[in-house]
């Protein structure tokens, strides 16, 4: 990071973070190799260095492999020609400092950040500089125009020759090296003399070992990691500038050193549950000479360059000072209350308030029309002073005074997510919400969780989760109809109903409209024909009452949870009943074989018929309605009369909504969503079985009631920075009179469904037990030092002690060779006894005490990142951690912020 002062000094050891004597008192092996591949399946990694070869075996394997410096595709521009470098180790700087001496005229392609460093450096070298950048003005990932025009002006009168606008045609060398280059500036060709040139034109991952091996990418390149920093192979990680979380890489230095706390945590610590949520990229600095500042609110700020919006551009007003070489834009978004946010800005020179501005900016707080007072007068007020003008001590803040005019949230669909969202939201107490909401059903919100209770009580009042006067007397404005069409561009949502149609505008519209029950593309199989029906509105419940009269076999197409609710109320009816189910056992999505084949047995002893391994046929009606099913079971032929039968066989997510206007959508269906419930239109939001979170599309009630809870925080309360983190899918239910319980220490557990994995797969291990009608099985990973880690379970009717291993699962924590207590005794011990087997409090736990065989964790790259991470490992105390680095470079980590510092 300090590369640059390496020009004044000309000392490594000024850069150096670290010798190797210090690493060796560590016990930390340092290999000085190239790591050339990584073989997955034996967990090893090759590599090769000027006088050693071999292979590492490792638990854990790091990649902090940084970035490679992009060279764009120039006719001539090659730095393996004398006098072209790159900016990027010392040996590059020495090398520059030696083409310097006699040479007159330099020139570096690329304005960013590095760029203005080298230039600086060539000036403090004696030679003529020029700056070459393709964008309108300088640093364009950070600065809007006027302010990389005045930052080019200063730049120039500190000597400096700056070229915007450019297309570089050639460049021109001989055998003595670089001689010249050609480009065109505002369309006039320009011949450019040079006895030097750096390219400095931004980074690349490095992420060859990861293609190499099939890890999963970012959309940018990068590997593709989690919170954890883990990839998709969960025992390879990287950090820094080849990491690629939430879609970002950063090429910055605090972001690594971020990502490596993190990951030393998931390492050394893992039951402190450290997650990265990514990093903030403002920045305050100095670039020759002139002080310039760029921050936000987060880091889209940056990413969809909000910083260059303009005022009246998507609910953006804009605020911005130019006096003299002082220039200050801060961007709000309008609130409809009359409010501001400020969502970053651009200050040069007039930094002084930077930390104030970044503070307000950082928090989501909202400013009550003051917003000029803190553009005009900021420089000379303190913090404090700011903080009482943007947000006066006396604005009210009780229920029921107005805060100006009512944010106007429309909210498409009122089922129990969308209504739980209403709860919410009249709770919130910061700001005034002004709630409509579109029903599309006939009837309220209603439980459908319990709506296998219906056949019992047959009373849709029992079901309802609201009335109509509830939500007229809490000014909650209903219109039972359907959205019809959403028009981003005017805020405005179509909708038609039975008695009423038109169009409403809004200032944040959410999508709730859940999901559609999945028909299968069966022959014959249509909800249109008399005695086929879903299992999913009172409608619905009403219709398969009135056919059981009279009717005696039913089938259900499905075996998950919903099809068995529906086997049991079809048994309550007093019919025949058959379940059919294409998987080989019930429940695929949350129970392995074993237990799916002893759910079964436990079914079909309350004379209920199950069928599995089935492939329909066809399903035959006439003019009276359905009359029979033809399937192979097994290979053989099934026919089975029918009078009624009920299609359950999962859901999809009801995003056509969605799909009309553009939306981005998740992998598998469904509103793609960030942690707030904000969809890519910043004022569209998704909640419950339409919503895509991380991939993840979350077809329970639970999930969806999270969900609604931290959305009405963003919406009425954004100060309080609630986010969505995902949801736990653990389960604990009685089917048929069944007990069974699935449970894991995260939705991994499902997604990748691991309660299916078998001892000795991918360092886990499985321990289940089957008596009688009694199941237990549970999946530990393997840890190098001897314990286990608990990642999930199935239980059948040994469901006794679910919570404290739900828990044990949930924290993480290492299990010291003692999971078979767990699984013998568990039933029989409460969770204090659990936690103290499991977990003996007599564990070592201090300095120096192995805990066990280490883990081998081997880092590829001892680069800043690299060696934060290790330094941050070090100080780890929950495990013993052996640490072996290859290190590419003839030289240990070095501070490259510095760089320009050793010239």
């Amino acid at each position: 990071v300090a590369m640059t002062s390496y020009f004044q000094h000309r000392s490594a050891a000024e850069l150096s973070m670290v010798n190797l004597e210090w690493l060796q008192e560590k016990n930390v092996q340092v290999i000085f190799a190239r790591a050339t591949s990584i073989k997955r399946s034996h967990k090893r990694v090759t590599y090769q260095g000027p006088r050693t070869s071999g292979e590492l075996e490792y638990d854990e394997l790091v990649l902090a492999t940084g970035s490679s410096p992009f060279v764009p595709p120039i006719p001539g521009l090659d730095t393996s020609i004398p006098g072209i470098f790159l900016y990027r180790t010392i040996e590059d700087m020495d090398a520059i400092i030696a083409r310097a001496q006699g040479s007159r005229r330099a020139a570096v392609i690329g304005g960013g950040l590095l760029g203005l460093e080298a230039a600086k450096a060539l000036m403090d070298l004696g030679m003529e500089t020029h700056i070459i950048e393709s964008a309108p003005h300088l640093m364009p990932s950070q600065l809007d125009t006027v302010a990389g025009e005045l930052l080019k002006r200063q730049v120039e009168s500190l000597g400096c020759v700056v070229h915007v606008k450019v297309e570089i045609s050639e460049v021109l060398s001989d055998e003595t090296g670089v001689q010249a280059m050609r480009f065109l500036q505002d369309g006039a060709p320009v011949h450019l003399a040079l006895d030097l040139l750096i390219v400095s034109c931004g980074i690349r991952p490095r992420d060859d070992l990861a293609r190499a091996c099939d890890l999963d990418l970012g959309p940018r390149g990068g590997i593709q990691v989690d919170g954890c920093l883990r990839s998709s192979d969960p025992n390879i990680y990287a950090v820094g500038e080849v990491a690629s979380h939430d879609g970002m890489v950063y090429g910055l230095w605090k972001p690594g050193a971020e990502q490596a706390e993190v990951l030393a945590a998931t390492l050394g610590s893992p039951s402190a549950g450290l997650r990265y949520q990514g990093s903030d990229l403002s920045t305050k600095l100095k670039l020759l000479g002139v002080n310039v500042a760029s921050f936000g609110a987060n880091a889209e700020f940056w990413k969809h360059r909000i910083f260059e919006f303009q005022d009246g551009q998507a609910g953006i007003c804009v605020q911005s000072t130019l006096d003299g070489g002082r220039y200050r834009k801060l961007v709000f978004r309008r609130l409809p209350g009359g409010s501001r946010r400020l969502l970053g800005g651009i200050l040069v020179e007039s930094v002084e308030d930077y930390q104030s501005l970044y503070d307000l900016a950082r928090c989501g707080r909202e400013l009550w029309g003051l917003e000029t007072v803190v553009m005009t007068h900021g420089p000379r007020a303190n913090p404090g002073q700011i903080e009482d003008m943007v947000y006066p001590k006396h604005l009210p803040a009780v229920p029921g005074v107005e805060l100006g005019t009512a944010l106007r949230v429309v909210i498409v669909g009122h089922g129990p997510v969308g209504h739980t969202l209403i709860e919410n939201l009249l709770e919130e107490r910061e700001r005034n919400v002004q709630i409509t909401v579109l029903c599309e059903e006939p009837r309220l919100a209603y439980n459908r969780v319990a709506m296998t209770s219906y056949f019992q009580h047959r009373s849709a009042a029992e079901l309802s989760m609201v009335n109509l006067e509830w939500l007229q007397e809490k000014n909650v404005q209903v219109i039972f109809a359907r959205a019809t069409s959403i028009k981003r561009s005017h805020k405005r949502v179509t909708y038609q109903g039975p008695r009423t149609s038109g169009e409403l505008e809004y200032d944040e519209l959410v999508l709730a409209t859940g999901s559609s029950p999945f028909v299968p593309p069966i022959p014959g199989l249509d909800t249109s024909i008399p005695g086929i029906f879903l299992y999913r509105t009172i409608e619905d419940m009403d219709a398969i009452i009135a056919r059981a009269q009279g009717s005696r076999r039913a089938a259900v197409i499905g075996g998950g949870l919903l099809g068995l609710e529906a086997a049991k109320a079809l048994m309550d009816l007093g019919m025949e009943t058959h379940i059919i189910e294409s998987a080989p056992h019930l429940m695929p999505s949350q129970l392995d074989t074993v237990a799916g084949e002893l759910l079964k047995r436990q079914v079909e002893s309350l004379g209920c018929v199950v069928h599995v391994k089935v492939e329909i046929s066809e399903v035959l009606s006439d003019e009276t309605g359905v009359q029979a099913m033809r399937f192979l079971q097994d290979g053989a032929p099934v026919h089975l009369a029918l009078d009624l039968l009920i299609v359950s066989c999962g859901i999809r997510p009801r995003d056509d909504l969605a799909r009309a206007c553009d939306l981005d959508l998740g992998p598998r269906g469904g509103i793609q969503v960030d942690g707030c419930l904000r969809s890519s239109d910043p004022n569209i939001y998704a909640v419950g079985e339409v919503a895509s979170h991380d991939g993840m599309v979350y077809g329970l009630w639970k999930p969806g009631a999270e969900q609604a809870e931290v959305l009405a925080a963003t919406l009425g309360s954004p100060s309080a920075g609630l986010r969505y983190q995902g949801s736990d899918l653990s389960t604990k239910l009685k089917l048929l009179g069944v007990n069974v319980a699935s449970f894991g220490a995260n939705a991994e557990f499902w997604k990748h469904r691991i309660f299916e994995f078998q001892d000795g797969q991918a360092g886990i291990c499985v321990q289940s037990t089957l008596d009688g009608g009694r199941y237990r099985k549970l999946v530990f990973r393997r840890l190098p030092g001897g314990s286990r880690r608990l990642l999930g379970g199935i239980l059948v009717e040994s469901v006794e002690d679910y919570q404290s291993l739900y828990d044990l699962a949930r924290c993480g924590r290492e299990l010291w060779g003692l999971e078979t207590v767990v699984m013998t005794h568990g039933p029989r011990a409460n969770p204090g006894q659990i936690e103290d087997m499991v977990y003996p409090k007599h564990l070592p736990a201090v300095p120096g005490v192995e805990l066990g065989t280490a883990l081998r964790v081997v880092i590829v790259g001892h680069g800043p990142v690299g060696h934060t991470l290790i330094e941050n490992l070090l100080e780890e105390r929950e495990r013993n951690v052996q640490i072996t680095v290859l290190c590419e470079e003839p030289r240990l980590a070095y501070n490259r912020v510095a760089m320009t510092s050793y010239f």
